[in-house]
Order: structure tokens, then sequence, then C-alpha cells
């Protein structure tokens, strides 16, 4: 699946300490991408229930939990379509449980 990031992402993702980007990175290389490659995304399982990926309320957006323990570790992403109709996965924010607050 492709990807992008908004601005507002990498700003959240330079600022986290390199031992919660490396936490994310493995959630997203063990867990996040297999279950793409084997079901693709539908917003419902196959998701890994230890990533308790799940729909904010009112909202495309989606919210990934990469870690529960400190670091509290969440993503932000949602769903585009490329030109030629390809799903996009579109990661918005990174970072603690505040990130639901900006």
């Amino acid at each position: 699946m492709k990807y992008r990031t908004l601005a507002s992402f990498d700003r959240d993702f330079a600022r986290l300490p390199a031992e919660h980007r490396r936490l994310f990175l493995a959630a997203l290389r063990e867990h996040f991408l297999p279950a793409i490659e084997a079901g693709g995304f539908t917003g419902t399982p196959p998701w890994p229930r230890r990533l308790r990926i799940h729909r904010l309320a009112d909202s495309e957006v989606y919210s990934l939990t990469w870690n529960f323990a400190a670091p509290d570790g969440r993503a932000t992403f949602h769903l585009e379509k490329t030109p030629n109709g390809e799903p996009l996965l579109v990661w918005r924010r990174i970072g603690d449980h505040g990130i639901y607050r900006a």
C-alpha cells in the first residue's frame, strides 16, 4: 500500500525520542504491514488486536495504538485514493494520547 505523511506527522515524528520511533516502526513492520498485505484495508479486522485500530467518532480518521506503556504510543491516519484509484494511507499525527486534542 502506498502512503504519505502530513507535515504534522513529520513534525511529531521528528520530536519523538529515537526509542519511540524504533517502537513505532517495529509495530508497523511486525503487525500493521503484514495485516495490510494479508487482507487489504477495510477498516475492520484482520487488524491485529494488539494495535487497537479503530475509527475516531464521527470521522474518517483511524487511530492505531503502537504501545500502551511508556511511551503511550498513538498514531492517526486516514485513507485517500491515488489518481488511478489505488488506496493511499495518509499518516496524520503520532505521539501520545495528546495527539487527539490537537
